[in-house]
Parts: C-alpha cells; sequence; structure tokens
C-alpha cells in the first residue's frame, strides 16, 4: 500500500502542469544560507524521514459528493465565492512571489505534510523535523503549501503551518486575511470574529473585512453580513465587485433571489464595475424568478461590455439555465459558444482547461445529447493523454442519466483497467443506477470486485446499496448496508434523513421491535439520533404495547428535545 501511494502522489506531480513541479520528481534537496527572507537552521542530526501514512489527501474521497457538484450542473445549487475572497489574496500574492522550484524546495515537505492522515498529528512537528535535516523553508513556499492543503480540505494542517509562518515572518494584510478564513474553517466563525476584532485598526483593511464577510455568508447569516457591507461602504471597502458579489451569493443561498437586481442596481449607482461573476449570478437569480427574457438582456448587456471578455464559464452558466427552463435550442447555441470560447482560450494560452471538456460532457449529458458526449469525450482523451477521476465521473453520470447503461459500464470497466480503485466516487455512479433499476446482482458483484481488488467503499456507496434495498422493500439489507455506512463516515458526512426514517418506518409497521432498538443503538452510537427517530422508536413500542423505559431521560442525555407527539406517545405507550 505504501508504494501504492507513494506512485500515486509522484504520478500527479509527474503529470503536473507546473514543470517545476515535474522536474522535481526524484531531486535531492541541497542546503542553502540564509538571506533574503530565507529561514536557515544549524544542521543537527537527523532525525530520519517519519513514516508516511497511507490515508492522506491523495487518497480520494474527501468529499463525497463531489460527483454532484461537478456533474450536475444546474442553475440552482449553491453558489460560492470562497475563490474570490481569502483563496484569491493567496493567488494574487502568489503571483507576485512566483518562482521557479529548484533543488532543495519543499516539495518533499508538502507530501510528507499531505499523508499525515490524522489531523491529530502535527504539520508543524513535520515541518520543524524537514529543518532539523538541514533543509530551508522560504516564505512563498509555505503560502503554496497552505494553498494545496486547503484544495483538499486539509484546513487544521494547513491553519498550523500559516501559524508557524506567521511566527517567523510578519504578516502582510493579505496573510491575515488568509489566517483569518483558516480560523473559521478549524475553530468556528467565534473564534474568527475574536481574532478580527483584536486586529489593529490599520489592519482592518478591504482584505481583512473582505474575509469576515465571506465567513458570514458561509454561515448564512444575513444581519452580520449586511452589517459589514454597510460598514464596508461606508468605510470605502466596498469599491470593486467582490463585497456585492458576496451578497448576491448569500441572497442565492438563501434563496432571496429578488435581491440579487437590486445588488446589481447599487453597484451601478456607485460605479461599481460588474465583473464576469456579478453577470453570472444576476442571471442566475431572474432563472430562479422564471425571468427568462431578463436572462437574456443581462447576456446582451454583457457581451456589449467593453470590459468584460466572455469566457467559456459564463457560456457554461447560460446552457446550463437554458437546460433548466427547457429551451434547448438556445441551450444548444450556448455550449456551441462554449466550446469555440475553449478552444479560443487555448488557443490564446496554449493550455487545455480539463474542466471546460467535463462542463460540455455533463451538459451535453443533461440535454440527452449522446453524440455530442461521446465526440467530447473523444476530444478529451485527445488533449489529455491521462483521464483524471473527475473526469470519469462526469462521463459516467452523464451517460447514466440518458439511460446509456451498456455505455457507462464500458467506460467503467476501461476505468478500472488503468486506474487503482482510488476514488470509489467512479464506481458509485454505476452502483447507484444499478441499484435505482434493482439490478442488485450486478450491484453486489461490482462492489464486491472493487473490494476484492483493494478498493475502499466510502460512507455514500454503502447508502446508494441501502436506498435500493429501501426501495425493494429489503429491510434488513438496507439497515446492514446503512450500519455499515455509519461505520465508515468521514468528514462530517450523514446519512439521508429520510432513509434512516425509511428504515425505521419499515420496523414500526412490522412491529419489529428488536431491529427498531439495535437500529436505534447503532444510531446513537454516531450520534445520529433526533426527535423523529425517537418518535418513531416510540410508535413501534405502542404497536406491540410495550412500555419504554427512561426514554426522557435517555433523550436529555442525547440532547433531544420531545415534541407535542413525543408526549402524545409517551402517555400512550404508559396507558397500554
Amino acid at each position: 500500500m505504501m508504494s501504492l501511494v507513494i506512485g500515486v502522489v509522484t504520478k500527479r506531480l509527474a503529470h503536473s502542469s507546473n514543470p517545476g513541479l515535474r522536474a522535481l520528481i526524484g531531486c535531492k534537496p541541497i542546503q542553502y544560507s540564509f538571506f533574503d527572507g530565507n529561514l536557515k537552521i544549524p544542521l543537527l542530526d537527523s532525525l530520519g524521514f517519519r513514516e508516511i501514512y497511507s490515508n492522506g489527501i491523495f487518497s480520494g474521497g474527501n468529499n463525497l459528493h463531489e460527483e454532484t457538484r461537478v456533474c450536475k450542473i444546474g442553475v440552482f445549487r449553491a453558489v460560492s465565492t470562497e475563490a474570490m475572497s481569502s483563496e484569491k489574496v493567496l493567488e494574487d500574492e502568489e503571483d507576485e512571489e512566483e518562482e521557479q522550484y529548484s533543488q532543495g524546495s519543499t516539495v518533499g515537505l508538502y507530501k510528507r505534510i499531505s499523508l499525515l492522515g490524522d489531523t491529530k498529528r502535527s504539520a508543524v512537528e513535520v515541518l520543524e523535523g524537514w529543518i532539523r535535516e538541514g533543509r530551508r523553508v522560504k516564505k512563498a513556499e509555505i503560502k503554496r503549501m497552505a494553498k494545496g492543503l486547503r484544495k483538499f480540505y486539509r484546513y487544521k494542517h494547513a491553519l498550523e503551518i500559516f501559524e508557524w509562518m506567521g511566527n517567523k515572518f510578519p504578516f502582510s494584510s493579505g496573510e491575515r486575511a488568509i489566517h483569518l478564513d483558516l480560523i473559521a474553517k478549524v475553530h468556528g466563525i467565534s473564534s474568527a470574529e475574536n481574532y478580527f476584532a483584536d486586529l489593529p485598526v490599520i489592519e482592518k483593511n478591504h482584505q481583512t473585512y473582505s474575509a469576515i464577510l465571506n465567513c458570514y455568508v458561509k454561515e448564512r447569516n444575513i444581519e452580520k453580513s449586511e452589517a459589514t457591507m454597510e460598514k464596508m461602504k461606508y468605510l470605502g471597502f466596498a469599491n470593486n465587485p467582490l463585497p456585492y458579489n458576496e451578497m448576491m451569493t448569500l441572497y442565492m443561498n438563501m434563496e432571496q433571489f429578488e435581491k440579487v437586481p437590486l445588488v446589481i442596481q447599487g453597484m451601478k449607482k456607485n460605479g461599481i464595475s460588474l465583473d464576469a461573476y456579478s453577470y453570472s449570478i444576476w442571471m442566475k437569480s431572474y432563472a430562479a424568478l422564471s425571468h427568462m427574457d431578463r436572462v437574456e438582456g443581462v447576456l446582451n448587456e454583457l457581451e456589449c461590455d467593453d470590459n468584460i471578455d466572455p469566457d467559456w464559464n459564463i457560456y457554461s452558466t447560460v446552457a446550463s439555465i437554458y437546460i433548466k427552463a427547457q429551451v434547448l435550442e438556445k441551450a444548444e447555441s450556448a455550449l456551441k459558444e462554449l466550446e469555440k470560447k475553449m478552444i479560443d482560450e487555448e488557443v490564446k494560452t496554449k493550455r487545455k482547461y480539463r474542466v471546460a471538456y467535463d462542463h460540455l460532457i455533463s451538459l451535453y449529458g443533461s440535454l440527452g445529447n449522446k453524440d455530442e458526449v461521446y465526440r467530447i469525450w473523444q476530444s478529451y482523451e485527445l488533449a489529455f493523454p491521462i483521464s483524471t477521476n473527475r473526469s470519469y465521473i462526469c462521463l459516467v453520470s452523464s451517460l447514466v442519466r440518458m439511460g446509456d447503461l451498456e455505455g457507462a459500464e464500458t467506460f467503467v470497466k476501461k476505468w478500472l483497467s488503468v486506474k487503482s480503485f482510488d476514488d470509489i466516487r467512479v464506481t458509485n455512479v454505476l452502483l447507484g443506477a444499478y441499484t435505482r433499476q434493482g439490478c442488485f446482482q450486478k450491484a453486489e458483484v461490482l462492489l464486491e470486485h472493487i473490494m476484492k481488488n483493494g478498493g475502499k467503499p466510502n460512507a455514500s456507496t454503502w447508502e446508494i446499496l441501502a436506498e435500493g434495498y429501501i426501495q425493494s422493500e429489503q429491510v434488513h439489507k438496507a439497515m446492514e448496508a446503512m450500519t455499515r455506512s455509519l461505520s465508515v463516515r468521514q468528514n462530517h458526512w450523514q446519512p439521508k434523513s429520510g432513509n434512516v426514517l425509511e428504515i425505521l418506518g419499515s420496523f414500526e409497521k412490522q412491529g419489529d421491535v428488536k431491529s427498531a432498538e439495535e437500529f436505534f443503538k447503532t444510531l446513537r452510537g454516531v450520534k445520529l439520533v433526533s426527535t423523529e427517530i425517537y418518535n418513531s422508536l416510540l410508535r413501534t413500542y405502542l404497536r406491540v404495547g410495550k412500555v419504554p423505559s427512561r426514554i426522557l431521560k435517555i433523550m436529555m442525555e442525547d440532547n433531544v428535545s420531545p415534541d407535542e407527539e413525543t408526549d402524545i406517545l409517551l402517555k400512550q405507550t404508559n396507558e397500554s
């Protein structure tokens, strides 16, 4: 397993678009002196390398529902401007400080930290061990590592090395904003608020205000977001599209679509130029309000805006809007424009845009245009000799949505033949198709093949299987699969409440107290009980005339509040 993981890491670095990273594979680090902001620690006795675990950021499955985000491109999905706030600060400053990696750089250090699977293990210990081996660390390299860790949701380790950097080098205002964002992700919004409050007045600038606004937007706290926005306007910090985009994101996520055009009016009144994201979310708001004529009006205004050069992303948004509204002819036109823009950008920048191909495949799949899906995939394979798991997820998801199960099976088999079962999400798509069609034998054979070859089903895998068993009324098999999903869940994953209640409801109808109690015990063990779940258990007791003991006390221990139905059920069970 160890050699496999290191091989995966090396392969991904070797195929990176960054030539510096590719050149570094296999290079030996060398020592440097202290100068121009570089940190050098005198060489100490080597402490040796720490054991590298195999469940780090390259193991896949960090976001169990990424296939939903990547492949089911829709108008009404939740939108985030995080990439335009604290993340953009990081990217902007790195653009200024970017330099080619050379021998002795920190690629090896990043590999060590990224492969720390357990967040209880300290990234700082690894970092300082690297320095004790006689190697140096640059501030810009620490920032790049933090960016990489954040990309893979490794916020705790990113925060640790970022704070270590802050103790060695002075923070810029942009770095303060990144620090605030990481604190919010790791320790919560209250800690981020305290950090912001303690900043010196001079460091409470447009960057740190934008960061705290972004935190409130992600918390969906309208009151604090609006108050922060007004303060930014008063201080003169709302002089660019970013904070306005944040507010529009919030209103979209809260389904207050009618407020988005009002924000646009405010931007125009205050002389703030709209950027591509402003136009995009403006169109989405009108689509959500079913004002398709106004969507087209915004698109026309965008295309006439001399400050904006619409890229393929814009036409992806337009296509998804028209697909959702079933305006199929205009959707086809938008997709043709998307592809044209993608090709133009490839010629201009001399690089390929893998994610643009993913969008085309997914959108044509939503249109049901199988020929175009296969055509774009052929172009994709010519552009990229190595296909990513994400692209396979997009392709297989599109084929499944179009009912082309045979095609989906063909490409999953191809993926299994060239990949190392390192991303269960690809096969989860096909597994879901099998269970929805009642093909349980195929689903079980596929799952057995995956596990036999070293694949690791995640929580979603088992829940997909459970959903199929629920639909076919195989409730005990559903409970077994759901129990397995709970045993492997990660990153605060939770099952769909409907699936849990369906299983309990079946036991309730059957009067199967033993199974209901067994499943309830499993849910309680992972702290996933609710008033509804307790009430279902009480209804099961009532059906067989069993009197529950200590039920209210147990609810209090679980911080679950009884409701009116609970009181009625308790009274009925005690009277029975």
